[in-house]
C-alpha cells in the first residue's frame, strides 16, 4: 500500500436504469452511511487517502438545510470515521471537497458544511479529516483565481485551529510558470494563502503508452512544483486527480482498456513513491452517471464516453464492488 497514492472518491456508483432519452440513475441522496462504509471497506484494501468534491449542496436545497441532509457526498467524512473507529485505527484520511455554488448563500451552506462534517468526523475518530479542498477546476482566470483566495483567507484560521489544512484543486495550475499568463498575480496570491494545491493533471493528447503518460505528468509537475516553491516553500504540491479509463472515448483521445488503466496505475504509484508526491488517482469507483446514457452529441461525456469508467472497481449486477482485472 503505497505511503504516497491516494485516490478521488465520490459515493455516485449506481446504473443506469429505463430508457434513453429518459434512462435515470439513482438520486444524489439516496446512498446511505452504510453504503458508502461499504465502499470504503472496499477502497481501504488499498488506499489510505481519499479526496472528495463537495459537501452535497445544490440548487435544489434551501441554504438552511442541515448539512447531514444534503445529497450524500455529506455523509462520506462521517463514514471514514465511523470505518475508522470499527478498525481501532486511521484506515481512510479524508481531504473534504467544497465545492463551487453559484449562489453565495450555498456557497457558505458549502464551507459551514464542510467544517460541521469535520468537526463530527473527527469527534467519532480523531484525524479523520486532515484538509479542506476549496473548489473542483473553478480557478480559470482572475475572478475565479480571486474568489477561491477570498474563501482560503476567510476560512483558513478556522480550518487551522482544528488542525486542518486549506488549498485548492485545479487544473490551470500550470500558468504559474507563466508570468505573462493573464491571472498569474491573482494565481499567485492564491498560492501564497495556501497550504497546499493539487494540480489535475492527465496524459496528453494521444499519449501512446500509460509510462509516456505518466512521464508527461511528472514533467507538467515538475515545472508546477519549480514555480510555486519562491512562491510559497511551505505550499505542498499535489496531484490532485490523474487516471486513464478502462474504455470509452476519452477527452486526450489515449487508449482505454483495462490494461492501460492498471498499468498507468502502476506507474504512476512508482513515480508517487519515487518522487514523494501525494498523487490522488482518479477514481475509486465507476461512476455510470457521468458516461450519459441520454447525452448522444458530446463523444467522452456520452453513452461511449469514457467518464464513467476511470475507477479501479465497479459495481457489478449483483451488487458486489469487483476491482478490474
Amino acid at each position: 500500500m503505497s505511503q504516497f497514492l491516494g485516490i478521488a472518491f465520490q459515493p455516485y456508483v449506481g446504473h443506469w436504469t429505463g430508457t434513453p432519452p429518459e434512462a435515470t440513475t439513482p438520486q444524489w441522496n439516496s446512498y446511505s452511511q452504510q453504503d458508502i462504509v461499504s465502499m470504503l471497506e472496499v477502497i481501504a484494501s488499498k488506499f489510505t487517502k481519499i479526496s472528495t468534491y463537495g459537501m452535497g449542496y445544490a440548487g435544489y436545497y434551501p441554504p438552511t438545510t442541515s448539512w447531514d441532509q444534503v445529497d450524500s457526498n455529506c455523509r462520506v467524512a462521517l463514514s471514514a470515521a465511523q470505518l475508522n473507529q470499527a478498525r481501532g485505527q486511521i484506515v481512510i484520511e479524508v481531504a473534504q471537497g467544497i465545492y463551487q455554488q453559484s449562489n453565495p448563500e450555498l456557497q457558505q451552506a458549502e464551507i459551514q458544511g464542510a467544517f460541521s462534517a469535520a468537526k463530527a468526523a473527527n469527534a467519532v475518530f480523531p484525524g479523520t479529516v486532515t484538509s479542506f479542498i476549496f473548489t473542483n477546476e473553478y480557478v480559470v482566470d482572475a475572478q475565479t483565481a480571486n474568489e477561491v483566495n477570498a474563501m482560503i483567507v476567510a476560512n483558513k484560521q478556522s480550518a487551522h485551529d482544528l488542525n486542518i489544512k486549506v488549498g485548492v484543486r485545479s487544473h490551470t495550475f500550470g500558468n504559474i510558470a507563466n508570468p505573462s499568463s493573464p491571472f498569474y498575480n491573482e494565481l499567485k496570491t492564491l498560492i501564497e494563502n495556501c497550504d497546499f494545491i493539487q494540480c489535475n493533471l492527465y496524459p496528453g493528447q494521444n499519449a501512446p503508452t500509460p509510462q509516456d503518460g505518466v512521464n508527461g505528468v511528472g514533467e507538467a509537475f515538475n515545472t508546477i512544483k519549480s514555480a510555486v516553491a519562491p512562491i510559497n516553500p511551505q505550499c505542498e504540491v499535489m496531484i490532485g486527480e490523474t487516471g486513464w479509463p478502462s474504455q470509452g472515448i476519452s477527452f486526450n483521445n489515449t487508449d482505454n482498456n483495462v490494461n492501460n488503466l492498471l498499468a498507468y496505475f502502476e506507474a504512476i504509484d512508482n513515480w508517487a513513491s519515487q518522487q514523494g508526491v501525494i498523487t490522488y488517482l482518479f477514481e475509486a469507483i465507476d461512476e455510470p452517471w457521468k458516461s450519459n446514457v441520454n447525452k448522444e452529441d458530446t463523444p467522452w461525456q456520452g453513452p461511449n464516453g469514457a467518464e464513467g469508467h476511470y475507477g479501479i472497481w465497479y459495481l457489478d449486477d449483483q451488487g458486489q464492488y469487483k476491482q478490474k482485472v
